[in-house]
Formats: structure tokens, C-alpha cells, sequence
């Protein structure tokens, strides 16, 4: 039998770096988030709460074919910390795993970014790993 394990990393972008981490019953992972506004540079990236939100559930499709992978993704993160817009930046190579990390983590509530010590909309990078042991 195999066991699943999924960690969450932050991609690295132009400003700010930012730490959280996320902590579930099976899966410690240290995140660290770092983002750049669309128009300026922020005081603060914006960054996402975990624990409001599900971990992506893995596709049993990739299960059973064995895949695993890296996928980027893109928020923005409202002033009010609601995510309004998600994409995909760079993709794990499987779009059902794309879109599961992609659908999960938009629900989660984020932090957001700071600019002259007002929150601000920004968007962020969000790196979820797949990974089956």
C-alpha cells in the first residue's frame, strides 16, 4: 500500500517573504510565501491561512497511475482576504491535479497584502507538491 503525501510550498516572487505553516494529522509542512502586487510593490505579500481551508483531495486517476508533481498556482487576493481570481502558472504536467489544488486551495481565506499598511488586492504564488509514498 502506498500513502499519500501533500505538502504545500510557496513560490518565490519579486517582493516581500513571509512565513506560515500548515499542520494537518498527517503532514507538517513549513510554508513560506512571498508575492508581488500587480501594480506596486507591497510592505506585505498576501498569505494563505491553510487551516481555513481542505487540503486537495489527490485524483484516484493520478493515484493509481502513480503520478506526482509540482504545480504553481496564481491568487488574487482581495483586500478583504477573499481569493477573486486563481489560475494556473506553471503545471505539476497533470491537469486533474492542477485542478484540484487549484478548485481546494481557492477556498482558502488569505491574509492580504499590505501597502502603506492598508490592505491591498495582490496577487501571490502558491506551490502545491504532490507526492505519493
Amino acid at each position: 500500500m502506498f500513502q499519500a503525501k501533500r505538502s504545500i510550498r510557496p513560490a518565490r516572487a519579486a517582493a516581500g517573504l513571509l512565513s506560515a505553516c500548515l499542520l494537518s494529522a498527517c503532514l507538517l509542512s513549513a510554508c513560506q510565501s512571498l508575492g508581488a502586487s500587480a501594480h506596486a510593490a507591497t510592505d506585505q505579500a498576501a498569505v494563505a491561512d491553510f487551516g481555513s481551508c481542505a487540503r486537495p483531495h489527490y485524483p484516484d486517476a493520478d493515484v493509481k497511475a502513480g503520478h506526482q508533481g509540482t504545480v504553481t498556482l496564481g491568487f488574487l487576493v482581495a483586500a478583504d482576504g477573499a481569493v477573486k481570481q486563481s489560475k494556473v502558472d506553471k503545471s505539476s504536467g497533470y491537469a486533474s491535479m492542477d485542478e484540484a489544488a487549484r478548485t481546494a486551495l481557492e477556498r482558502c481565506r488569505f491574509k492580504p497584502a499590505r501597502e502603506g499598511g492598508k490592505p491591498v488586492e495582490a496577487w501571490t504564488k502558491v506551490q502545491y507538491v504532490w507526492t505519493l509514498q
